[in-house]
């Protein structure tokens, strides 16, 4: 776990540095890719440490071999963020392209081997496999290739969300499940968030393509209702497990961020029946955004990471 602690933290050296250079306003553009490069730098290697340890991943060689290639390509995927879009841009986020597809697959192959049978190996395997759209949108963003008229903010959001709602979702939903026990809730939560991610892909993409806003609505509260319920698990963690106290802290803050950031999902939604004239795109992205990748997402995988550490994994 060491050597992985320290692309981690070089990981996080690489991010702060650009946000240091750049001291993005959080109602600015750049604040959003900062969110973005804190999962290929940060979150998501922690989220692969965690899984390397965590059957049945632990057995999987293209998962070691992601690993291993995460931190060049994540500084070039860093990299093509920071330019204009282009051909250029594109090369640099294809090696990211590939850890995300390695990733993916790992997970679609768990699923076709039955994972779906068991609510917290099938909320960490969709997770994983959420992970190729991810890939897919940034190479299209980074092209100028704009699908279905989408403005290229919600082509750039839709990159930000399935790393960490499609991706840390899903996986701290069901990192928490057996955690916790794989109770009839727990494995309803973990069924609810996969589903709810994708629902609410379609409904956007309805929404712009002039199908009405019923499916969008809707899909929106599933969503915030399933996060609400996986935050609600991790306050559980913080409050009632035998853990060290840094893990509880970190499950805490996790709980509290996601429970907050879903409420601003919720009404963000019901914009179309129940407009809040301040809560925009840009101010979704600063704080709904900052809550769920440094909140839930950070926090959220730190603690289960720890946890792993502290019983000598």
């Amino acid at each position: 776990m060491g050597f992985q602690k320290h692309r981690i933290l070089i990981g996080f050296g690489i991010w702060l540095l650009w946000m240091l250079a750049k001291l993005p306003n959080p109602l600015d553009a750049d604040w959003g890719r900062g969110i973005l490069m804190l999962a290929p730098l940060v979150v998501v290697p922690l989220a692969m440490g965690v899984l390397a340890r965590t059957a049945p991943f632990s057995t999987s060689k293209i998962l070691r071999s992601a690993q291993n290639w995460q931190l060049p390509a994540a500084a070039a995927f860093a990299l093509a963020f920071s330019m204009e879009n282009g051909w250029v841009a594109v090369l640099l986020a294809l090696p990211w392209m590939a850890v995300l597809s390695a990733l993916a697959w790992v997970g679609l192959q768990q699923i076709i081997q039955g994972a779906w049978c068991n609510a917290a190996s099938f909320s960490l395997s969709a997770g994983m496999a959420y992970l190729a759209v991810a890939g897919v949108w940034a190479l299209m963003e980074r092209a100028g290739f704009y699908p279905f008229g989408f403005n290229p903010e919600i082509v750039f959001l839709t990159i930000v969300h399935f790393h960490y709602a499609g991706f840390i979702l899903p996986l701290l939903a069901g990192l928490a499940a057996v955690q916790l026990g794989n109770r009839v809730w727990h494995q309803i939560t973990c069924y609810f968030a996969i589903a709810a991610v994708g629902l609410l892909a379609v409904g956007i993409t309805l929404t712009q393509l002039g199908f009405g806003t019923d499916w969008e609505l809707a899909s929106a509260w599933l969503m915030a209702l399933s996060a609400v319920s996986v935050g609600t698990m991790h306050l559980r963690l913080a409050f009632l497990s035998n853990n060290p106290l840094k893990i509880r802290w970190l499950w805490a803050v996790s709980g509290v961020a996601l429970l907050g950031g879903m409420l601003l999902a919720g009404l963000y939604g019901s914009r179309f029946i129940a407009p809040v004239p301040w809560l925009d795109i840009a101010m979704m992205r600063a704080l709904h955004g900052s809550l769920n990748a440094v909140g839930f997402g950070l926090c959220g995988m730190l603690g289960h990471w720890y946890l792993l550490a502290s019983k000598g994994h």
